[in-house]
This record gives structure tokens, sequence and C-alpha cells, in this order.
């Protein structure tokens, strides 16, 4: 969709694979592949260096790449919740500090932090990830309010639930892969669709706003009705909010 406006292209992930079928795929799009691992720190300057470089400089950043850890907390192991940590937190603040030092004064920047669900409200054996997610907002809301007025822009879209493999390739609390995609997400929004919904809410500049089914009501229940919010996502989150959309619309 970013290629149908005419924009110049980093992209980065792991898999440097993909990112060479993606680029193929658009070849008449300047699409630039740059292999990264937001959880190796020590080349993160580098690479943020090499992408400046590409574009010579930036109008928009999507730090989206994450990973989640489904389990209990008395089951999940210490070096696995760092892990999450340093994925889906250290890794977007360390690239966010290394183009605050880089870019023009002059221009704009416009930061799109991809949070979650959870980065509003605790989920059962989702703690690791809802506190990573937390951290995300809560250090984001205080860089926008520092940096109002000099052209940097924050803009945090909380997905609802979509169908991809981030609870596939996940974790497990001893450290071991998932390896099964998670019932909610099997039934969620096509990626596709997820993507326009978030370049529609950059378009109209927002600074937070959430993407999905039914189940992103559950923002404003959890602002609300914290109470009854509590009281939903205790045991079989998914069951209640499914229950509540049928009660709601009468399916």
């Amino acid at each position: 969709m970013l290629s149908g406006t005419g924009a110049k292209l980093v992209i980065s992930a792991r898999n440097e694979h993909k990112l060479r079928e993606l680029q193929l795929t658009f070849r008449s799009v300047s699409i630039e592949v740059l292999p990264l691992d937001v959880e190796d720190f020590m080349t993160l300057s580098i690479r943020v260096n090499e992408a400046w470089k590409f574009l010579d400089g930036f109008d928009y950043v999507f730090l989206n790449a994450g990973m989640s850890v489904r389990d209990l907390v008395s089951d999940t192991q210490i070096e696995v919740e760092r892990k999450i940590m340093d994925i889906n937190f250290w890794g977007p603040v360390a690239i966010t500090r290394e183009l605050l030092r880089k870019r023009n004064q002059e221009s704009e920047l416009h930061l799109v932090l991809t949070s979650s669900l959870s980065g509003k409200y605790g989920v059962p054996k989702l703690a690791s990830y809802t506190a990573s997610k937390h951290a995300m907002q809560g250090y984001f809301d205080s860089l926008r309010a520092e940096t109002h007025g000099a052209g940097i822009f924050i803009h945090l879209v909380i997905p609802g639930f979509v169908r991809t493999d981030i609870t596939v390739a996940g974790l497990r609390g001893d450290g071991s892969t998932n390896g099964r995609m998670q019932e909610a997400l099997a039934g969620g929004m096509d990626p596709v669709d997820c993507a326009k919904g978030i370049l529609s809410g950059l378009e109209r500049g927002k600074e937070e706003f959430v993407v999905g089914g039914f189940e992103r009501f559950t923002v404003l229940l959890n602002r609300l009705f914290p109470r009854l919010m509590k009281k939903i996502i205790r045991s079989n989150p998914l069951q209640h909010i499914k229950k509540f959309q049928r009660s709601w619309l009468g399916k």
C-alpha cells in the first residue's frame, strides 16, 4: 500500500529471504532490503545509519517488530521475560534514540509504534508481553509530550485480533516455540485490512487508535467499566468477549 503512493521504502526483518521476495514482488517500487534483528543492540545504530543513507532521512518509521510469550507467570523463566522486553520495548527505544540524534530539526519525523490491546489492560498468561506493551505506551506517551512542537509525531497503533503468526513463532515460558496459532488470531482480521486501517489512522493524524474487529471496544470498556472488564478477563476472556459480542449484536 505504501508502494502505491510512490513512497521509497526500506524494509527490515530478521528473515532476509522473505524481504527479498517482497522486493521482487514490487519490482517497480524503490525498495531497499536491510536485514535487522532488534534484539541485537550492538548493530542497531549501524543499521539505522545504513537505512538513513539509503533514503537520506525518513518521513515515517514503522516500529512493529514483536514477539509473544504465552504462559503462567510462575512457569515463565526470567530469561524469557527479558527477551520479550528486549525485542518489544528496548529495541524500538534504541532505534528511536538513534533517529532522534540523526534527524534534521527542520523536517518532520513520524514514529509509528505497534502496541496491543495488552498495552491497555492485563490478560492471563500474557504478563511479560503485556508488560512490554505497557512500557512502550508509557515511554512513547512521554516522548510525545517532550517533543511537542518539535516536528516529531508519535502514533501508537493498537491492533486487535489480526491473523498473523506472532503466536506460532512465539514462546512458552520455558523458551520453547509455541508452534500454534491462538484461536483469537485465527479468526481475526486479515493483515492487509489491518494495514489499511493503520494507514487510514495515520492519514487522519491520530496519535493513538485501535484497529480490529469487535474486540477493539474492550479498550473503551476497560476505560469506562474497569471492574467489569477485570471480571471478563479473569478466565476465558475470548469466550466472554464473544458472548458480549453476540448479546450486543444480537447474533
